[in-house]
């Protein structure tokens, strides 16, 4: 169960009313152990006690205590993290039963919470943070110590669910990926509009005749828009209904863990409202200009010309819209393949580590109740009896996966480091493991050494780090024997003892970040969520279940969960699932592009070829040959397409770098542009072609008494 520990004023400063009993009161949680009480999700208490009314006042077991639920939060309420689902809400002064520091309330070093708060009615986010840049000064001030460079500033709640996000990242890409869907919109729009122009162009005669028998103007246009809104109406209920089963498949995709991620693409009726009405709107839009241009025809000129002579002529609009499509189509196709080029370099990107042969097992003692003592007693047995397994090559304890959902951070004092003006004090993240972690993940050691079983509480406590920490702070110096603290133990100063190669913790994109290791004997309080990692000589699934009955054996009570290979566990956000949705999620548009690009194009090619069967016959009677009249078919498809491309490379390069922090490859990327142009061009010219070749395979007998 995913819990949260929240201040006793915390839905009413959400705004939020119980669905079922009451919420957290704001006189609880301000002593330390007291008020064991709780509230469920109401999603939790659906799927978990099937809508129960009764459930209020009832006892369960939380962490090994006994908690009394004494309602249920709102339903629709998940809590305030981006992606995952809170499933309990307690109060805060139970935080040290779930592993926190008892002293979490009255140590001004641990920064472990989140503040949320309400602005006043006339206040901004602009005023606030001038007062609390006031209370900071304040702070920094009264508790030199552990507040000397200390900032503080307001985020709007959206912004940081939980952690502040100044490049507002996830807003960042879905509007890049929604830009993406409008320009399909438009090539479809384009594509469109060029039908009903060809129709407009073909149904001329027929609205001249309209005209001359009484029919006004506005009574054709409101015919033909009548008939291009249908037709954008009918493909809005297509789309939403692909949209509803797409939502559908994007809410099932597994995210890599078991954790109750909360991805959720459910039916919301004002997202297919608005779609609704923007199909309405584009019906009208793109059967406007078809529908003023077939409505504004010359009466005698078009009746007296027949059907041959009116709808001659160059064509330039539809064409130029043509050009659009093979652009927009072009950029599409090329962003699919960045996306593409860079899941494929993603998958091949040294890690640091050997994921190969290695399975994962979570487990968390403190769900059953487990003290300290306990804890450190069932990991000590634990890792004898697993490693003494055979086929079991090494095995290690770990508070994180490398790329994984659950990563520790906190600032840092660095003996003789200067912080530099106007910046927050160092942060970093950390991991905390057994020993035999770097032989289990193939981590090379740089210098110095491993952590020893002697590195207790009883003794230095020390920490290893990466190769990118070793430069950032001791750039010049032997990191061996420096010395730093860490923002939640301000009384012990850790001594560097080793340095190992950098390898990927936090993610694939960008140069490598510090991080750095401290050993489980030293630093295990709060921490009791751990990760068995198991190197094995043969296939790591087929030790699962050995390993979980070792573990069963030691804690029959225990939950294990996240059962991975460390292959599966970097299919995560962190990892390669980012790309791999990327990819899929551009080449479906890029696809869709590519579909409207040809169509247009043939469509184009294929009209302009029909307009032209008198004067391909006249050619012909005059001894053109076929291949002549194929060239002058295929000569205007040409033109089309390398304009489109030229166009659609300049539009590419530009889109691609909006893209280019998200890519791992560079959105300049020849091999890419090469290879989709090479693509869309041959695509293209095969849809020019079809005409073309109807074209010159013409009896110039019939061409020649064509109207």
């Amino acid at each position: 169960m995913m819990t949260s520990y929240v201040s006793g004023n915390f839905f009413s400063t959400l705004g939020l009313k119980p669905a079922l009993g009451r919420l957290i009161l704001p006189s609880e949680g301000q002593t330390l152990g007291a008020d064991p009480v709780m509230v469920i999700s109401y999603a939790f208490w659906k799927t978990h006690f099937g809508g129960d009314a009764a459930i209020v006042g009832k006892k369960v077991s939380v962490d090994g205590h006994p908690i009394t639920i004494v309602g249920v939060a709102p339903e629709g309420f998940y809590g305030v993290s981006p992606i995952i689902a809170i499933q309990g809400y307690l109060p805060i002064s139970l935080a040290p039963m779930g592993g926190y520091p008892s002293d979490f309330m009255t140590n001004r070093s641990n920064r472990l919470m989140f503040v949320i708060g309400r602005l006043a009615p006339g206040t901004d986010f602009q005023k606030t943070n001038a007062s609390l840049g006031v209370v900071a000064q304040r702070l920094a001030q009264q508790y030199p110590d552990v507040d000397k460079d200390l900032s503080v500033k307001a985020y709007p709640e959206l912004r940081s669910r939980p952690n502040p996000d100044p490049n507002n990242t996830v807003l960042v890409v879905s509007s890049l990926f929604l830009g993406l869907a409008a320009l399909v919109l438009l090539l479809a729009c384009v594509n469109v509009a060029n039908i009903l122009l060809v129709r407009a162009t073909i149904r001329e005669r027929e609205m001249a005749i309209r005209a001359a028998l009484g029919a006004a103007r506005t009574r054709l246009i409101r015919q033909l828009l009548t008939e291009s809104i249908l037709l954008a109406l009918l493909g809005g209920v297509v789309g939403i209904l692909l949209g509803h089963w797409g939502s559908s498949a994007f809410s099932s995709l597994h995210l890599g863990t078991e954790l109750p991620l909360r991805f959720d693409f459910h039916f919301d009726w004002r997202v297919f409202a608005y779609a609704f009405l923007f199909a309405l709107v584009t019906g009208i839009v793109v059967g406007l200009v078809p529908a003023i241009r077939a409505s504004r025809g010359n009466l005698n000129t078009i009746l007296h010309a027949g059907g041959r002579g009116v709808v001659g002529g160059k064509n330039r609009l539809r064409s130029s819209l043509v050009v659009a499509q093979v652009a927009g189509s072009l950029t599409l196709l090329i962003i699919a393949g960045l996306f593409t080029r860079s899941l494929g370099k993603a998958q091949q990107t040294s890690l640091g580590f050997n994921p190969s042969h290695l399975l994962n097992l979570t487990m968390d003692p403190n769900e059953i109740g487990y003290n300290d003592v306990q804890y450190r007693e069932f990991y000590k047995n634990l890792l004898e009896r697993v490693r003494a397994l055979p086929g079991v090559q090494s095995a290690t304890i770990a508070s994180a996966v490398p790329l994984g959902y659950i990563n520790s951070n906190d600032s840092l004092t660095i003996e003789g480091y200067q912080t530099p003006p106007d910046q927050a004090p160092p942060a970093c993240q950390f991991n905390i493991i057994s020993s035999g972690y770097f032989e289990t993940l193939e981590i090379p050691m740089v210098s110095g050494r491993t952590f020893k079983p002697t590195d207790d509480a009883n003794t230095q406590y020390v920490a290893i780090v990466n190769e990118a920490m070793a430069k950032q702070f001791w750039p010049n110096a032997d990191p061996i024997g420096r010395q730093f603290k860490i923002g939640a133990d301000q009384k012990h100063w850790i001594q560097v003892v080793g340095v190992v190669k950098n390898a990927r913790f936090q993610g694939l994109r960008g140069n490598f970040q510090p991080y750095f290791f401290l050993p489980f004997l030293q630093q295990y309080a709060a921490n009791s969520l751990e990760t068995l990692q198991v190197r094995t000589f043969a296939a790591p699934e087929a030790m699962t279940p050995e390993i979980e009955r070792v573990i069963g054996e030691l804690a029959p009570d225990l939950p294990v969960f996240d059962v991975n290979t460390m292959t599966q566990a970097l299919n995560t956000l962190n990892g390669l699932l980012f790309y791999q949705i990327g990819a899929v999620l551009a080449a479906l548009l890029g696809i869709l592009g590519l579909i409207l690009a040809v169509v247009g194009v043939y469509g184009v090619i294929s009209y302009a070829s029909s307009q032209k069967t008198h004067e391909i016959g006249v050619r012909m009677a005059l001894g053109a040959q076929p291949m002549d009249i194929l060239k002058m078919i295929f000569r205007q498809g040409l033109l089309i397409i390398v304009i489109g491309l030229a166009l659609g490379i300049a539009m590419a390069l530009a889109a691609a770098r909006l893209f280019g922090s998200f890519l791992a490859v560079s959105p300049m990327d020849p091999p890419t542009y090469i290879a989709v142009s090479a693509i869309l061009a041959t695509v293209a010219l095969t849809a020019c072609y079809i005409p073309a070749r109807r074209a010159m395979n013409v009896d110039p007998m019939i061409a020649l008494r064509y109207e």
